[in-house]
């Protein structure tokens, strides 16, 4: 168990810091705000990217502990969501967080994936951070349909129900 965890923590390493690179380099652009539900392109000095905006409701968490006692790395949770858009249902969101560090500052990876009406869109991320309401910075690492071969970046703001979530994709 301890050379799984041992592992798993190299790996995730290597995905923050992968995550960290992206978004440095990502963080150049400003990300617009938009409305709730917004499908709009937004303007940066290089080139329009579209933006795709959202709210979730938290439907199931499910808390997946691999060793007894205390917080320890490997422990994790999955989530499952309905999606909104546009003030309407339009599919579901899943993650799957993964405690990567518990001593020093909390560090959890994660997966979320959207599947929205018009495609699925996969995302990557970390939380740095101990609490609930710590946001989520997401890599777009692909998706189907509308979002086929998608990438770019973005973030979710946890809610008291839910999450808030706006991804750019680049062009």
């Amino acid at each position: 168990m301890r050379s799984f965890i041992a592992k798993m923590s190299a790996t995730a390493a290597v995905a923050v810091a992968a995550v960290a690179a992206l978004q440095a380099g990502a963080s150049a652009g400003t990300m617009a705000p938009q409305p709730a539900g917004a499908f709009t392109t937004a303007s940066s000095s290089a080139q329009s990217d579209p933006i795709v905006s959202f709210t979730t409701t938290m439907r199931s968490y499910t808390p997946v502990n691999l060793t007894p006692g205390p917080l320890a790395a490997g422990d994790g949770y999955v989530i499952a969501g309905k999606v909104i858009r546009f003030g309407a249902p339009d599919g579901l969101s899943t993650a799957q967080c993964t405690y990567t560090d518990t001593a020093g500052p909390v560090l959890r990876v994660c997966t979320v994936d959207y599947a929205l009406a018009n495609g699925l869109i996969v995302t990557s991320g970390y939380i740095d951070g101990p609490g609930q309401s710590a946001p989520v910075t997401l890599v777009v690492d692909g998706g189907t349909g509308a979002y086929a071969n998608a990438r770019g970046y973005g973030l979710l703001r946890p809610t008291a129900t839910g999450s808030d979530v706006t991804l750019r994709l680049a062009n």
